[in-house]
């Protein structure tokens, strides 16, 4: 059976393209552990914040490509992810987490990676929080999982949170003042 020059071409130029295309993944958060409390005990004083999503970036950005696979993440579905899971720690924690609260705090994740390592991925992430009196705390963080990618990433944002709950910069910026703090109880 003789292959003409054209179809020859046409199945080159379609091998090519599978083969230099790969597979693309999109990555989206599952789940992260709770925080045990006795690692992290709840909070002696009141504290209050408004958690807000500060990634405006919700086009699926390219963090990792090796053997014909890329990786995306859309940060802005992961910020909100972290601050689902970190609202919920403050909450177990005895911290009021709400719009109403006059601590703004701004969260933004991003700079995802991966990297392949035999027997194991590492995950690295940044976090940045901030407020609208100029104060700005970021965290590289980066963590590693023996099972998948997914594991590694739920485990760095695990650990992050972790820092974030004992983290006297971050508390000193949810104390609740005085005032508020005494309104509070009045309505209780």
């Amino acid at each position: 059976m003789k292959i003409s020059a054209k179809t020859a071409l046409f199945i080159f130029v379609v091998l090519l393209a599978i083969f230099s295309g790969g597979c693309a993944h999109t990555w989206s958060p599952k789940e992260v552990p709770p925080i045990d409390t006795a690692s992290v005990a709840p909070y002696k004083m009141p504290l209050s914040v408004d958690l807000i999503n500060n990634q405006p970036d919700t086009t699926p950005q390219l963090f990792a490509a090796s053997g014909g696979h890329s990786h995306y993440a859309n940060y802005n579905e992961w910020t909100d992810f972290f601050i689902k899971t970190y609202t919920a720690e403050l909450t177990r924690r005895g911290a009021a987490v709400s719009a109403e609260s006059p601590n703004k705090m701004k969260v933004k994740l991003s700079n995802f990676q991966f990297f392949q390592g035999f027997a194991k991925v590492r995950a690295n992430i940044k976090v940045t929080l901030n407020t609208d009196d100029g104060w700005t705390k970021a965290y590289e963080e980066t963590d590693t999982s023996g099972w998948s990618l997914g594991r590694a990433f739920g485990s760095v944002i695990y650990h992050t949170i972790e820092k974030l709950l004992q983290d006297p910069e971050v508390i000193n910026k949810m104390k609740m003042s005085a005032a508020a703090s005494h309104e509070g109880a009045e309505g209780k």
